[in-house]
């Protein structure tokens, strides 16, 4: 393996009206996807600055798009095109193809401003010691999957969106024999809330640097 360490982020393609949906209760589906192009690029560049290994970009969409070019230039190593059904068959894929090129694969989304160097360097330092390890969101679902392990089943029958995400990912773990730990827990932007959170810590300069394990 010629990269001991990997990291993927998975993102929907920018398209207004596609992504960030539950933002346009407040905001139109143009400012909507410009606030999902904005996170796209931050995950891009916090996992890029981190320098555990190369970072790849893995979209539901390949077509040429200006932000995409962003995180190019950012110093993502590439745009990779998911491959499944769902979200559990995509993120398997991905995970398991990393496996091939990397002893430790870290999957983030792209919904998540507050994921910082010392949260996927738990990440990786967790992994010496499980096969699995999960960052779980406050709406039940998780941030990050990390791992040195795959098997099928693993995300089978998973209600994906909905609040029992995290709960049942680890049932899934435990039934395909997988160990794995959790980290602490993130917040995500679905919502106005959200963003408004966001953007008042980003003006008090809130970080999210503490990640002691569970």
């Amino acid at each position: 393996m010629s990269d001991t360490r990997l990291l993927q982020q998975f993102a929907r393609y920018p398209e207004p009206g596609k992504v960030k949906t539950r933002l346009q209760t407040a905001l139109t589906a143009r400012d909507a996807c410009a606030v999902h192009e904005e996170l796209l690029l931050h995950t891009a560049n916090t996992l890029v600055a981190c320098g555990f290994g190369p970072a790849e970009l893995w979209l539901d969409r390949l077509d040429e798009h200006l932000t995409l070019s962003a995180a190019l230039s950012l110093g993502m190593s590439g745009v990779y095109l998911q491959q499944g059904a769902d979200l559990g068959e995509r993120m398997y894929a991905a995970l398991a193809q990393g496996l091939t090129r990397a002893q430790a694969v870290v999957l983030v989304g792209s919904d998540c401003p507050v994921l910082s160097r010392d949260y996927l360097a738990a990440a990786f330092k967790a992994l010496e010691s499980t096969q699995v390890v999960l960052g779980p969101a406050e709406d039940g679902g998780f941030v990050l999957i990390a791992c040195t392990s795959v098997r099928e089943g693993m995300f089978d029958d998973i209600s994906w969106g909905g609040a029992q995400v995290l709960d049942e990912t680890q049932q899934r773990l435990k039934k395909a024999n997988l160990s794995h730990a959790l980290l602490d827990v993130l917040y995500d932007i679905d919502t106005p809330a959200d963003l408004q959170r966001w953007r008042n810590d980003q003006g008090s300069g809130v970080g999210s640097d503490s990640c002691v394990l569970n």
